[in-house]
């Protein structure tokens, strides 16, 4: 019997005791969780808000492809500006027209030719015919019709700012110039800081800097203060942030709006600065 209680003795004091060790992970709930759960004791609403974005719009139009069709829904002026200001971005534009719109074709490319902004490298000429379906959706081709293409070149003035833009510029440069002298120092140019109020990107400001240490001269005159306004102005930027620069930037009434960027009504440009 002693032997027996020895035995179980022995068996339990070299017996292993194994001890589970249960890790809890505690995970704090978010802001919005909190946020719901508040709301919820407190009887209100539990519908959660995401918040909204912020992205700022652009301050330039879309890309303008370098091929100008020309239609009936705009006038002549629409397309001279577009192609302009295709040719201060890109060295070359075509331009098409079709049937009765050929007219209107060989209208703008005069246009440009004479104001020396392009120059005609290449005229074509066909007919064009179109498919199209019919009411039972049969494929039929339709009547030919006369096609005159044209592959402009940039010309000498292509890369200065259109018409309106030109004017108001002009308007700035007589506003400075106190003595009524034709030119401006370069400090005043400078002072002017086109390149921040016109929203410059970096290479823009580079080739304005470059362009002004160019100059023999410390005086600006008009036409060199146009092709530097040019350089600062971006092709693509929008024209109501060109008007709202105006206005508030340097004072200058503009169609839509009083000077320091009231809204008025009417319309005194006549549509030259069309988009």
């Amino acid at each position: 019997m002693a032997a027996e209680q020895q035995a179980v003795t022995d068996v339990t004091e070299t017996s292993t005791t194994t001890t589970t060790t249960t890790t809890t992970t505690t995970t704090k709930p978010s802001s919005t969780e909190v946020d719901v759960e508040e709301n919820k004791n407190a009887g209100g609403s539990t519908e959660v808000t995401k918040p909204s974005s912020t992205e700022a719009p652009s301050i330039y139009d879309s890309e303008i492809p370098n091929r100008i069709i020309v239609g009936r829904n705009h006038p002549l002026s629409f397309y001279v500006d577009r192609a302009r200001r295709v040719l201060r971005i890109d060295e070359e534009v075509h331009v098409t027209g079709r049937g009765d719109n050929i007219s209107t074709a060989c209208k703008l490319v005069e246009a440009l030719k004479r104001q020396k902004i392009a120059i005609i490298e290449k005229i074509s000429t066909g007919m064009n015919v179109e498919p199209y379906f019919n009411s039972n959706g049969d494929a039929k081709w339709g009547q030919p019709a006369a096609v005159i293409l044209f592959k402009l070149k940039r010309g000498e003035f292509g890369k200065f700012i259109a018409d309106y833009q030109q004017r108001k510029i002009i308007e700035i440069f007589e506003n400075n110039d106190e003595k009524t002298e034709g030119t401006l120092s370069l400090e005043k140019v400078e002072s002017l800081e086109f390149e921040t109020r016109f929203k410059a990107n970096n290479k823009q400001i580079e080739e304005a800097k470059a362009f002004l240490n160019q100059l023999n001269d410390k005086t600006v005159d008009l036409p060199t203060f146009i092709k530097y306004a040019s350089i600062l102005i971006h092709p693509l930027l929008k024209n109501k942030i060109f008007k709202d620069i105006l206005s508030q930037e340097f004072n200058i009434e503009v169609s839509g709006q009083q000077r320091g960027g009231a809204q008025q009504r009417g319309d005194d440009d006549g549509g030259a600065e069309q988009e």
